[in-house]
Order: structure tokens, then C-alpha cells, then sequence
């Protein structure tokens, strides 16, 4: 005994030490780098948008990385060191764009686009300032080794588009793919007990654990929302082209794009080059002058180091946990008439982070725009695909305590603003969307996985309990009894209700015009505007040029517009997520796994987690490769 008690002790006693010496490691680390970085970050002036052009200057555009709703400056920390990283966000990447076509020194832009990381909607977005850019008089070449179909709807835009002598293009129209799980669980003993609102028969998100191909009403909502971004995305294509829609239909439908010299055939391109052979066409349209590259990060300056506070803050330590977070109700100036508010991701109780919605946090920053004297006007830039009806609800009231306050309130969806996406939308007072967006999805519903024939049957296991009362408890190894059956049915039609309630209030429909286009259907921004559920087709700066005309803004200057959720220096952020989801990712990424699946995985483990078991949550993502 006293052998293993000496065992335990000094394993206690080796857990401490480490535990204290890592801890003291970590402070000589970020105390050590958070030096380094100050003197770094105090070595330069900050540079304006623009300044880096020089007379010739060609701008370099390249999409293959992610577009998101708003830039970030990251930092990580991996095996090979510190690294600072920034993603340009959707609104920074338009702006770029505008002031490149009225900046003097640039010429024209050169589009590298093989592949585009973006959903429809964003797509749509991008296409639009670079069709603003040509219409400035400036001239757009673009040229990839390979091209996929979305590369091809966004480089159609440009005046000459050329493909690399042995580049391929992959022009096979679209598909939307649904793997189904119900055999994979019955043979493992799993059953799924599974609730949806009344007449939710589009509300698919729980048909992959109960059949094994799509009904009849899912197949219907997806064969129209895929009918319409590839209308739409053919419509570009062909207008960019000048290529008659039905001769892309054919095209697609006879894989005739098999080699690069079928795409000169069929008119997609211009001609084929190597780069180098690009160039000297460059060279041609700046006159025969040696052109000046600059990448569009350059232009904009999106320096990661930039912004770093003269000290670290170390209160984050503390702030991290706090569990007072987001209930100042403190009225301070917020440095603008106008406030957009990102609501990014899926929608969960708490903090949230960003690759999330929180309910915490985003409440705090409605709440702060509330109380700031003076802000005017909201406008909401939702993009995502819902999650927790709770917290939709939580985040939906603060929009109303916005507009009772006497703030305008608009909305912006961008790639989705679907179920809790949409169910936060709903007060708005006008709601803009993107021809591709996909919205509404008003449904709800429940799901609760039962493993008895696996466990007990399986694996051996027996279960036994006491309890207090005849229905208590719902755990894994049993399937629900009818009364419990009954509660949650009752739960989630009482939710869903709700949500057909408020959005009748907000759009002035009866509760039946609401319900009849409802049932969890997902529809894209035009259909959705024909319907009633948005008011107009345009992108954040229409809703922001909307918003301020209805709330009497004149002549709004871009600094009178703040961005809410406060953005993070890297540093915080990195220390922030030092266990968090970001680490994670980037672990994994490092092993080879493509980054936009790893972010759906760990959407779906936080869901599973979650102590939420009622969701108002899109069931898939939508990306043009």
C-alpha cells in the first residue's frame, strides 16, 4: 500500500511541476514575443490604402484564398514558430477594388483566378466590383493554369482571358451530393429518434440519419435552389463571353471542354499562354512599359503586424472566463453615425468565436449600438446557416430593443442567412440579399440518437438506475418513451410557432402566408424577394446607402461607419485560442486536410456538444469549386 501511495504521490508531484514549469514557460514566451513584436510593430508608420502604387502598376488578384465577411489579422503558433497571417474580408476586398479603378497609377488588374473559395453569394459580390472596375474604362486580364467552373463565372469578367497550353477547365455543370447514414447506424445497433415542427417536411437536416436517398420536397427545394445559382452563374459566363446560355448548357452537358484547346473552340478563352507569354501582353497594354505587379494585400497594406498595441494587455488572462461578459449597459460613443455588425457562422449559447455566432457576444454588440449616443443606424451583415433557436431568440430581441430605441435597423445576408440565419433577419426594417443567397429554412428541429442494440447487445454493457419520477432523465442506451416523445413534439412546435410568429410581425404576412412558404424550405435571395421574405437584391454597401437614407444620414463619409464585434490584434486572439478551435484546425491542416471541410467538422462536433438540442440550423454548406 505504502508502494502505491509513494506512486501516487510522486506522480502528483511530477504532474505539479510540470504543470507550474509549463505555465511559467508560457508567460517567458508570450512576455518574450510580445517584445519582439512591440519593437517590430514600432519600427513603421502605418501606410493609406494606395499609397504602394507607383505609375504602371498592374494589380495582381488572386482568390484562391478565403474571401471571409470581414479581414482578420491571425496569429499562430505552430512547430516551426510564430506566424502572422490576415484574410481579407469581403467589404475590404470591394473597397480595394474601387479605389484601385480611381487611383491613377494603376493601369489595369491581372485576374489569377484558378479556383474561387467562396459561396455563391460572395461570388456574386466579387463579380460585381470587378464589372465596377472595368466600367471605370480600365482593362481586366485574366489567365490560370487550370479553371474550374467558379474560377470561369468569376474570370469571365475579364476584357481577355486566356488558359495555360495545357491547363484543362472543369465544365461539367453543378451537383449537389447527400450521403445518407441510416444503414451505416443500423448495423451498428443506432436508431435515431427524430422530431421536426408541424408540416417541416423541407426541414431535411435529419433525412441522412432516417433514409437512404432525399424525398420528394427536399429533392424539390434543392433541384430549384441548384437551378438558380446555375442560372446565375451561367449568366455570367455567357455575358461576359458573349456566348449564347444554351450553347454553355450543351457544352456542359457534352464534357466538350476536354482539352485547352476545346476552351478557345467553344470561345471561352481567348487564346492560350504561358505566363510568361501573359506578361508580355501586359506589357503591350501598359505601352510598353515594364509593368509593376502589386498583389492586392500589398495595395491595401493588410500588414498582420500592424495594430499591435504599444504593451499586452495580460487582463486577457483574466477576461477570457469572465463570466460578466457583454452585460455592460454603459451608453458610450462608438466613433460613427452608422454601425455594421458582423454575424458570421453558426449561432451558439456564449462567447462565441470566429468561426461562430455567439449569442453572448453578439447581443453585446446590438446592445452596445443601442446605447451608443451616436450611432443612428444598424445595419446587420448575417451570414450564416443558424444553429441554436435559444440563442437566435436571445440575439433577435436585442434587435428589437434596437429598433424601440428609434435605430434604424437593416439587414444584409450575405452567402446564408438561413433558419436562426433568418430568424435574427426578421425584424429588420428592409432586408437585402444577394440573387444567390440562401435563405428562409423557418423550421426547427430536434434530434436524439439512441444506441441500445449497440451498447447492450454489442458491447455488453447494462444499465440500471433509481429515480424520482417515471420519465426522468434521456440518455443513450434507450429510445424515448411516448410522454417524452410527446414533450419535445410539443417543445418544438411551440418554437417553431414562435418563429413563423415573428416573422410574420416583422414582414407584415399573416401567420398562413408565412407558414405556406415556411416548413423549413430553403429558398435563394431573388426567390425568397418574390415571396416577401427580402425586400431588395444588393450587397452590404447597398443596405449600408439604405440605411443611411432612411436614417437621414447625409452624405455618409467612410468614417462615419464602425464595425462591430471589436476587432482583435493577433496577439489577443492568439492567446485566445490557444486551445481553441483555430489551434485545432490548423493542426489538421498541417496533415493534409483541406481547411473549409475541417471548419464543417468542428461546426458539426460544437452542435453535437452543444447542450441545445433544438436547432434552427441549415443542414449543408454550398461552395462553387
Amino acid at each position: 500500500m505504502s508502494f502505491l501511495k509513494n506512486v501516487a504521490s510522486s506522480f502528483v508531484g511530477a504532474s505539479l511541476a510540470f504543470l507550474i514549469a509549463g505555465t511559467i514557460l508560457i508567460f517567458v514566451f508570450v512576455g518574450a514575443l510580445v517584445g519582439g513584436l512591440v519593437s517590430a510593430a514600432a519600427g513603421g508608420d502605418e501606410a493609406e490604402l494606395g499609397e504602394v502604387s507607383k505609375a504602371n502598376t498592374v494589380l495582381r488578384v488572386d482568390l484562391s484564398e478565403p474571401i471571409t465577411e470581414r479581414s482578420s489579422n491571425d496569429a499562430n503558433f505552430d512547430l516551426t514558430g510564430f506566424n502572422a497571417s490576415s484574410t481579407m474580408g469581403l467589404r475590404d476586398f470591394v473597397l480595394a477594388i474601387e479605389e484601385a479603378a480611381e487611383d491613377d497609377d494603376v493601369e489595369g488588374l491581372y485576374l489569377n483566378v484558378e479556383s474561387v473559395a467562396a459561396a455563391p453569394s460572395t461570388m456574386t459580390d466579387l463579380r460585381d466590383a470587378l464589372e465596377n472596375f472595368k466600367a471605370s474604362g480600365k482593362w481586366i486580364v485574366g489567365w490560370a493554369e487550370s479553371m474550374t467552373l467558379g474560377g470561369l463565372y468569376m474570370a469571365s469578367i475579364a476584357d481577355e482571358l486566356y488558359l495555360h497550353p495545357n491547363g484543362n477547365t472543369d465544365f461539367s455543370g453543378m451537383r449537389l451530393q447527400t450521403t445518407y447514414y441510416k444503414g451505416m447506424l443500423e448495423k451498428l445497433g443506432v436508431g435515431m429518434t427524430v422530431l421536426r415542427g408541424p408540416d417541416n417536411e423541407y426541414k431535411s437536416a435529419v433525412e441522412p440519419f432516417t433514409r437512404t436517398s432525399m424525398s420528394a420536397s427536399n429533392r424539390e427545394q434543392l433541384t430549384a435552389m441548384l437551378d438558380d445559382i446555375w442560372s446565375e452563374v451561367r449568366g455570367g459566363i455567357a455575358e461576359g463571353r458573349g456566348i449564347e446560355e444554351a450553347r454553355l448548357d450543351e457544352a456542359a452537358e457534352n464534357l466538350a471542354l476536354r482539352t485547352a484547346e476545346d476552351g478557345v473552340e467553344w470561345e471561352l478563352f481567348d487564346g492560350l499562354l504561358y505566363e510568361d507569354e501573359l506578361k508580355e501582353r501586359i506589357k503591350e497594354l501598359v505601352e510598353g512599359e515594364d509593368p509593376i505587379y502589386v498583389d492586392l494585400a500589398e495595395y491595401t497594406n493588410s500588414d498582420p503586424m500592424q495594430g499591435f498595441a504599444a504593451e499586452f494587455d495580460f487582463s486577457i488572462f483574466e477576461s477570457m472566463n469572465d463570466a460578466s461578459y457583454g452585460e455592460s449597459e454603459e451608453a458610450e460613443p462608438l466613433g460613427g453615425s452608422l454601425a455594421v455588425i458582423y454575424a458570421t457562422g453558426g449561432i451558439e449559447m456564449g462567447t462565441g468565436d470566429n468561426q461562430t455566432i455567439g449569442s453572448v457576444t453578439l447581443a453585446e454588440a446590438i446592445r452596445e449600438a443601442r446605447l451608443a449616443p451616436d450611432v443612428e443606424a444598424v445595419v446587420l451583415r448575417v451570414s450564416s446557416p443558424g444553429g441554436s433557436a435559444l440563442a437566435s431568440d436571445i440575439i433577435w430581441r436585442e434587435t428589437e430593443l434596437l429598433k424601440e430605441a428609434g435605430k434604424t435597423f437593416v439587414v444584409s445576408m450575405g452567402d446564408y442567412a438561413a433558419s436562426g440565419g433568418y430568424y435574427i433577419s426578421a425584424g429588420a426594417e428592409k432586408i437585402f440579399a444577394s440573387p444567390n443567397t440562401i435563405t428562409g429554412s423557418i423550421g426547427v428541429f430536434g434530434m436524439l440518437p439512441y444506441a441500445q442494440e449497440l451498447l447492450e447487445d454489442k458491447m455488453g454493457l447494462a444499465y440500471d438506475d433509481v429515480r424520482t419520477h417515471s420519465h426522468a432523465g434521456f440518455g443513450l442506451e434507450a429510445q424515448l418513451d411516448e410522454v417524452q416523445m410527446a414533450a419535445m413534439n410539443e417543445s418544438i412546435t411551440d418554437i417553431y410557432e414562435d418563429f413563423v410568429g415573428l416573422v410574420s410581425e416583422g414582414r407584415g404576412m399573416t401567420y398562413e402566408e408565412v407558414d405556406a412558404i415556411a416548413r423549413g424550405r430553403v429558398w435563394t435571395g431573388q426567390d425568397a424577394m418574390e415571396i416577401g421574405l427580402v425586400d431588395e437584391l444588393g450587397n452590404l454597401q447597398d443596405a449600408i446607402d439604405a440605411a443611411a437614407a432612411m436614417a437621414g444620414l447625409d452624405s455618409l463619409e467612410q468614417d462615419d461607419v464602425v464595425f462591430l464585434p471589436e476587432a482583435k490584434d493577433p496577439l489577443q486572439q492568439f492567446v485566445e485560442e490557444l486551445a481553441g478551435a483555430e489551434v485545432i484546425t490548423e493542426a489538421l491542416v498541417q496533415s493534409g486536410l483541406p481547411r473549409h471541410q475541417l471548419e464543417h467538422i468542428l461546426a458539426v462536433r460544437r452542435m453535437i456538444a452543444s447542450d441545445d438540442r433544438i436547432q434552427a440550423r441549415l443542414p449543408y454548406f454550398i461552395e462553387i469549386q
